[in-house]
């Protein structure tokens, strides 16, 4: 077989299993939409619930774990006013379809998730605009389903996923004003 097939049948076999991923991500995302009917618990309650003293919420998800509907709160353990260094980073999560919501806590040991927690405590130290507020204002455009921190085109914003008679929309609202972001 000559050079050029080779490479044109890989070409072709790397464009099919691109095909199939972003197939496979669709899917995933309409079975997390088409669960969220089933929640018993919101955004806003499961953070109402491990968001105690100074432990502050620094991401919100709903998401599928082993077939169920999970929530999960991020929080950093000692509010925005002790630096990302000098504080620990957990994860709250649990099936979000049964009327006590009970999750389990885990205590951010490995990298990426510290790395990541730290980029969003950083990010959430730099306003007043809390994540249950973006919650409420997002909720007029649907379910909020996830809320976490990001940067945009140089701009931290506010990255909030709400569904929408079966399908996701996604918004960047202001970081600093909690306004919806333009421009990005």
């Amino acid at each position: 077989m000559s050079g050029n097939w080779k490479l044109a049948i890989a070409a072709g076999l790397v464009t099919f299993a691109g095909t199939v991923a972003v197939q496979a991500a669709e899917n995933a995302g309409e079975v997390l939409i088409k669960a969220l009917a089933g929640a018993k618990i919101t955004l806003s309650q499961g953070i109402a619930q491990v968001a105690k003293g100074t432990e502050v919420p620094t991401e919100a998800k709903y998401e599928m774990d082993k077939g169920k509907l999970s929530l999960s709160i991020y929080t950093s353990t000692k509010g925005f006013d002790t630096p990302a260094e000098d504080n620990s980073f957990n994860e709250y999560g649990g099936d979000a379809t049964v009327a006590a919501w009970k999750p389990d806590k885990e205590v951010f040991a490995d990298l990426e998730h510290i790395a990541r927690s730290a980029q969003y405590h950083t990010l959430l130290s730099m306003t007043k605009v809390t994540i249950p507020a973006i919650i409420q204002k997002a909720s007029a455009q649907g379910t909020v389903f996830s809320v976490k921190e990001k940067v945009r085109n140089g701009k931290p914003v506010f990255e909030v996923m709400t569904a929408q008679g079966g399908s996701a929309k996604t918004t960047f609202y202001d970081l600093m004003t909690g306004e919806p972001a333009t421009g990005l």
